[in-house]
């Protein structure tokens, strides 16, 4: 009977990638010792027993001597080093290659092995598959020297699944013949003559100008136009690319086909629209203050890969990184079907996302590992993203001894299992093989990839920078190497394939080229007009939905969010909170509060057709235990999604609970939605506190986007935020920055206290998607209002209505001398203490929209009281913060000199709440107080 396996996993030899061959063979070898080869049968035997049992010689070198007992030994453990430590040998660096120490060893010298004794070993000790290639195990070594030493690297002995390290072993290990013919050799030179070509007609022509070229890392181009080839292969007709701005024009040009004209008319800054092709086959879009040219993106829709593929470069602020979750969100959204009920059904080869990365900036900023993070998870994954680094070994100044402490930039991959190429920027076609290696793995595994390629930078971070005032010697031998179409060029010419005159010609006929396209441009036609007005689609708020609901409309959705199959068992005490739901449409004293607003009003956009996909920390059930959008079967763990049941759903319902991560997952939504205008995205904070953990998505992404790029988004985020005595981090969504970011009609701000508006308010921001009127919303939900009575409302509110800007109390008008105006947990606070504690002097106006801010309807408010003295805005937030300032001025336009202003609130504090629970009580306690007196 065979010995248990574990039994020989303490075996002196590191076997790597060749584990489980070794153990099924050890298996047999067990059964009878002959079965294997003899130099297996020596090191078996020394496994066993520590004695050679060979029932067959071999020799070394011929003279009959028998081997050494450890002679495997050493040949296995010089496989392995080669394997896993090849990398650092490797010819991947074009141009100052790094000086290593203290590196394994990695020659056949370094284990007392020579040519002789290696020749009388088995090739298949090296590698079950070069059995049937190499004669001895000399040859399979020298092949495997030459492969994991040459210009490309491999790393992939990090990864966990043993049978994605045997297919890549395989991939790499196997002799690889190149299909590259000689037209397809000449069509790549020049596209390399192309790609340096405009680089080098851009720097002389317009000296000085930024550019960020990509001189160096030139053979990004042609990787990316083989990688599109290989899509199209697979029928994958949806391509997303992110990058930051090195070689983004030479993308835009090359790979998008942005004319040369457009592009050189954007540098003398006349209008490059005019030059925008007919067919309509590139899309660009514009905001009415603009971006610089190498932030922007575009769309286009291509058949030069063999079918008809759209090809997307998402627009980037300077923020490097930050477009790569936006990049993943955009995939998953073309990959994902919405247009059914239940959840979506998703097709990794609908899309594919590419996102291209900086040496110094993949490594450096913490949104790499968020956006890896997603790769494998349900919510996110989009069947492999092909990461390119673009390795130029050089951030602005700073080189990688002071940029990083690994070894490459690309090593924080490792800890996601994905696998990872070093391959030498001027070694073209080495570069195009890297790729191929790539797409069959993503296509095998629908698994993240990394390809390093390693380069240079010709020029200073910019082409106004001198690099040789910080990179001294770096830049003398840089200014010495030729770029990469002459080394492709002349190697082509070594060949036979072209001569040196018709290198000459191909290189010289990219400057006429774009010489030509130039000389279309009129010069006097300049871009000067200071006039940049917003879009009369956002000339107005967020306009309500009117549409009304039958009471038996609404009653047939909740009655069916309360049906549930019969072999599914709700947790008893949850089942009893759910049942609750019933009350509003069978109990005239019946209220709906906010959880159940919101299911209902899901549930009539999914009818109307505009799918709903939710995330965030905690979102399926809610932080607050209050939301249970996924049920679990306390018997056996079953989850079953009661949105995914709407009667007549016309769209899609989602909700993931997402990785502890804010910038990536917030990225992410807003990509999705950027790509899919029909979805309604939602992001949750775990706490509105936390939410600043994606500022960089709010600043440059959410906020200006449209302004920028005229890129539009209804992206809705929902942060818990109430001063309610749990501390300075579990206070504060931080209203007063998105107040801050708030300017020509670019959001819609809210703090509510019914949860009537709440649902009108939902649904007149999904009527909006997919129009030129639709923006982002804020919504600064509540904590322990979701429960709260005052804030629930009755079933007749939801039939009928809109969403209020304001809500005012009831008053007697002729009585009223103050008004106080609030919103949120603040003014739910003051209408409680005056319903204990009426006062008839004082009016209460709920401001449930902070922006756009209701200025007239205030106005027509107050206008209504004629013997109004005085105005107070009243907050829980500290004067400095959440929204006094932003009102203010405002408010001080209204009252003028007619009625006095006041502020009641937190004085200014560093810190937004306090920290001790009965401290809070005391000072809400004093705000209020102060607040209902009548002056």
């Amino acid at each position: 009977m065979a010995k248990d396996k574990r039994d020989v996993t303490e075996a002196p030899v590191n076997f790597g990638a060749n584990l489980g061959l070794m153990l099924d063979l050890y298996d047999d070898y067990l059964q009878d010792p002959t079965s294997v080869s003899d130099d297996l049968q020596v090191l078996f035997s020394t496994i066993k027993n520590g004695e050679a049992q060979v029932k067959a010689k071999f020799t070394t070198d011929g003279s009959g001597t028998s081997a050494d007992d450890s002679t495997i030994k050493r040949v296995m453990r010089l496989i392995d080093n080669i394997r896993q430590y090849g990398h650092l040998k490797a010819d991947i660096y074009p141009v100052n290659a790094p000086k290593r120490t203290h590196i394994p060893k990695l020659e056949i010298e370094d284990f007392n092995l020579n040519k002789e004794t290696l020749k009388n070993i088995s090739s298949g000790i090296v590698s079950d598959h070069f059995s049937d290639i190499y004669d001895n195990a000399y040859e399979a070594l020298k092949r495997m020297e030459k492969r994991y030493k040459g210009s490309i690297a491999f790393e992939y002995n990090h990864i966990n699944n043993n049978k994605e390290r045997t297919w890549l072993k395989r991939r790499i290990e196997t002799p690889y013949k190149a299909t590259i013919n000689s037209d397809e050799k000449i069509n790549l030179f020049k596209t390399l003559a192309h790609v340096e070509g405009f680089e080098k007609y851009l720097h002389k022509n317009f000296v000085g100008a930024k550019r960020f070229s990509i001189e160096g890392v030139d053979t990004l181009v042609p990787m990316l136009q083989h990688t599109l080839k290989r899509a199209a292969q697979e029928d994958i007709q949806n391509i997303q690319i992110g990058m930051a701005h090195r070689g983004r024009l030479n993308v835009l040009t090359h790979v998008l086909e942005k004319p040369y004209e457009m592009m050189i008319s954007e540098f003398m800054h006349t209008d490059p629209m005019k030059f925008l092709p007919e067919d309509g086959s590139l899309k660009l879009t514009a905001g009415w203050t603009g971006d610089v040219k190498y932030h922007l993106g575009g769309v286009k829709t291509t058949s030069s890969y063999g079918i008809e593929q759209c090809i997307s470069l998402a627009n980037n602020p300077s923020h490097l990184e930050i477009v790569a979750p936006v990049v993943i969100g955009k995939t998953r959204a073309a990959q994902d079907d919405t247009h059914h009920a239940g959840g979506p059904t998703t097709d990794f080869h609908h899309g594919m996302p590419i996102i291209i990365h900086g040496d110094a900036a993949y490594p450096g900023q913490g949104i790499n590992f968020e956006t890896m993070n997603l790769s494998n998870l349900n919510g996110y994954s989009t069947g492999g993203a092909l990461h390119i680094i673009t390795n130029n070994r050089i951030g602005f100044t700073t080189e990688p001894i002071d940029g990083r402490s690994t070894t490459y930039s690309s090593d924080i991959a490792k800890g996601y299992d994905v696998p990872i190429l070093h391959v030498n920027a001027d070694d073209v076609e080495a570069t195009i093989e890297a790729i191929d290696i790539a797409m069959e793995f993503r296509k095998e595994f629908h698994k993240d990839f990394v390809i390093d390629l390693v380069g240079y930078r010709r020029y200073g971070h910019n082409e106004m920078d001198e690099p040789s005032i910080t990179n001294p010697t770096l830049y003398h031998n840089i200014r010495q190497h030729d770029s990469v179409e002459v080394i492709y060029g002349n190697k082509l010419v070594d060949e036979g394939i072209l001569t040196k005159e018709q290198m000459s010609e191909i290189i010289d006929s990219v400057q006429k080229e774009m010489r030509t396209a130039q000389d279309k441009i009129d010069k006097s036609d300049k871009m000067n007009s200071t006039v940049m007005n917003k879009p009369e689609s956002l000339q107005l708020p967020l306009q309500s939905d009117k549409k009304e609901f039958s009471f038996e409309h609404l009653k047939e959705i909740n009655d069916a969010m309360l049906n549930y199959p019969e072999d599914f068992q709700v947790f008893r005490k949850l089942n009893k909170v759910l049942e609750k739901r019933r009350e509003p449409f069978e109990n005239e004293n019946g209220l709906v509060d906010w959880a159940q607003a919101e299911q209902l009003a899901f549930a009539t956009i999914v009818q109307d057709g505009i799918s709903i996909r939710l995330t965030g920390q905690d979102s399926e059930r809610g932080t607050f235990s209050h939301r249970h959008a996924v049920l679990h079967d306390e018997d056996n763990g079953n989850t079953y999604t009661p949105l995914h049941h709407v009667p007549n759903q016309k769209a899609t319902f989602e909700v993931h609970n997402s990785p502890l991560s804010e910038a990536a997952v917030v990225g992410f939504e807003y990509g999705y939605n950027v790509e899919n205008k029909n979805s309604m995205n939602i992001w949750e904070a775990q706490y509105g506190d936390f939410s600043n953990m994606a500022q960089m998505i709010f600043d440059n992404f959410m906020s200006s986007a449209r302004a920028k790029w005229g890129e539009r988004s209804g992206l809705t985020l929902f942060l818990p935020h109430a001063f309610e005595g749990q501390g300075p981090e579990h206070s504060s969504a931080r209203l007063e920055r998105f107040l801050q970011l708030a300017a020509e009609n670019n959001s819609t701000v809210v703090n509510l206290s019914s949860s009537s508006n709440y649902f009108h308010l939902l649904r007149a921001q999904a009527k909006s998607l997919n129009t030129e009127a639709m923006r982002p919303l804020i919504v600064m939900s509540p904590k322990s209002l979701l429960r709260n009575k005052t804030v629930a409302k009755p079933i007749s509110e939801f039939t009928t209505g809109s969403f209020k800007p304001i809500i005012v109390e009831d008053a007697q008008k002729a009585k009223v001398t103050k008004v106080i105006l609030a919103s949120g947990k603040m003014f739910i606070d003051l209408k409680e203490t005056l319903a204990k504690e009426p006062n008839e002097n004082i009016q209460l106006i709920a401001v449930e929209r902070l922006y756009p801010f209701p200025e007239e309807d205030i106005k027509k408010a107050l206008e209504e009281l004629p013997n109004l003295e005085s105005v107070a805005w009243v907050q829980e937030e500290p004067k400095n913060q959440g929204a006094w300032l932003f009102v203010y001025p405002y408010l001080k336009s209204i009252v003028g000199h007619q009625y006095n202003l006041s502020y009641q609130g937190r004085i200014q504090r560093a810190a937004p709440a306090e920290g001790d629970g009965e401290i809070h009580k005391l000072v809400q306690h004093k705000i209020i107080e102060n607040s209902v007196k009548n002056n």
